[in-house]
């Protein structure tokens, strides 16, 4: 950090710049040229464009490191890259798992979803790859230098095509091949025989209800599929992450397996900090997600562990689906999944820093710094002299009503309707150019570029 105010720069913006650690600059000064930050001061800087934001923090632009942009066909990259842009994200790292029946498990896959990107996108978006249950694992070297950020698979049959169960014995060779191609892996971890048995007794029965489904899915599954992952990734030196952790006792797991020199990473998501399985009552199929909302017990041990540090990343695994998908008269045929990605950065802050459940620097940690340290997007995540000119100008004071038919994704429903909300982003940036303001959203589809580890 300087004094200089000498240079000319293309953007100069006030505000109470939020650093790592959670350090506030207030009242400092941001400088971007060409589409990077260059100058961090106490002093004004000039700039061919000047924003004023005194009161307000600067956020390092939100990284997402979970979303679905084509689970459902009528999403798409650029919906939910507008969707982000409203909600302060700049970066998201997309799975894999497209419809029709297009998982990205091939170079060639690969390559057409990155030129995908760089006509939809309206943020930057890092990409996920996976691998099918059988063939030549030579893809997984070949999709890594390509670009891939990560590799994800499931442990439960979701799509025989689409989301297939890899078997124990492919994990154990397909993440050999993940270590010595240096990027992290993950698999959406649910025991298969325990669920599939579970809600096969439960529809026999005519136990459909909403609550059926969360009672059909119980913790034992996700917690002995985590279990069973960090043991390969302990054998093969795999940077492992897991996914949409919704236990404590999954958490626990992996804070166990790094004491044991494990390279391993844990995410949670946002419905999982913010609604119980009483919202499956509640809300009915709108709040059918797998693995399945948890206990009020379970939501409070994931807030402590945040506040202990435990979790390393918030996601929001945006994955929306039409309400005529979801509300069905049977729990078991509605899809799974709800939209996210534009209200992660806002909820996790009024739930979490305003209720004073989790620092400034931890949130920042949790959906900026961490998740791009993870990917190895080292441009991304931070406010920091040489990194991209990504920010949030954010009030932290505004009180408002979250209203599900203002949002920006293809869905016009969201489990977080009429939620009293503390804090709002006011305006988007990414590189140093307002993809979002006040309401409005300034991106074009080919703003966003596709990034890959750095």
């Amino acid at each position: 950090m300087s004094g200089s105010g000498s240079m000319l720069y293309d953007l100069a913006v006030k505000g109470d710049i939020v650093l790592e650690g959670g350090k506030v600059f207030k009242d400092g000064w941001l400088g971007a040229k060409n589409g990077l930050i260059v100058e961090l001061s106490l002093e004004p800087l000039k700039a061919s464009k000047i924003v004023d934001a005194s009161g307000y923090f600067i956020f390092p632009g939100f990284v997402d490191g979970h979303v679905h942009t084509r689970s459902y066909e009528g999403e798409g990259i650029t919906a939910t890259t507008r969707a982000a842009a409203a909600g302060g994200t700049t970066t998201i790292v997309d799975m894999p798992f497209d419809k029709p029946a297009r998982p990205v498990s091939s170079p060639e896959r690969l390559r057409a979803k990155i030129e995908d990107v760089g006509s939809e996108a309206m943020v930057d978006v890092g990409l996920w790859a996976t691998f099918t249950p059988e063939g030549d694992l030579d893809n997984i070297s070949e999709m890594a230098s390509a670009g891939a950020a990560a590799f994800k698979v499931s442990t439960i049959e979701v799509d025989p095509v689409r989301f297939p169960r890899i078997p124990d014995g492919r994990l154990y060779e397909a993440f050999q091949e993940i270590f010595l191609a240096g990027v992290p892996v993950a698999a959406h971890q649910e025991n298969q025989e325990i669920v599939f048995s579970q809600t096969e007794a439960f529809q026999a029965s005519g136990d459909t209800k909403p609550i059926d489904h969360a009672l059909s899915r119980p913790p034992v599954a996700e917690a002995e599929a985590a279990g069973r992952l960090l043991e390969l990734a302990y054998w093969t030196g795999v940077r492992l992450h897991m996914v949409h952790g919704t236990l404590p006792r999954t958490f626990e797991l992996i804070k166990w397996n790094r004491e044991q020199g494990v390279d391993a990473t844990g995410e949670t998501c946002l419905q999982y900090l913010l609604l119980s399985m009483d919202a499956l009552q509640q809300q009915g199929g709108r709040a059918k997600c797998n693995p399945p909302l948890r206990s009020k017990v379970d939501v409070e041990g994931l807030w402590a562990l945040l506040q202990d540090g435990v979790i390393d990343v918030v996601t929001s695994d945006h994955s929306p689906y039409p309400l005529h998908r979801k509300e069905t008269d049977n729990i078991f045929e509605a899809l799974a999944g709800m939209p996210g990605v534009e209200t992660l950065g806002t909820l996790l802050y009024s739930e979490g820093v305003a209720k004073d459940r989790i620092e400034l620097g931890q949130f920042v940690k949790l959906i900026a710094s961490g998740p791009a340290a993870l990917f190895g997007f080292g441009q991304k995540g931070r406010i920091a002299i040489g990194a991209d000119a990504d920010f949030v100008v954010f009030d932290p004071d505004a009180e408002w009503i979250l209203d599900e038919n203002e949002l920006h994704h293809s869905v016009d429903w969201s489990p977080y309707h009429d939620l009293h909300v503390q804090g709002r982003v006011i305006s988007t940036w990414l590189r140093g150019s307002c993809i979002y303001e006040g309401g409005e959203i300034l991106a074009e589809s080919g703003t966003g570029r596709f990034i890959s580890p750095s």
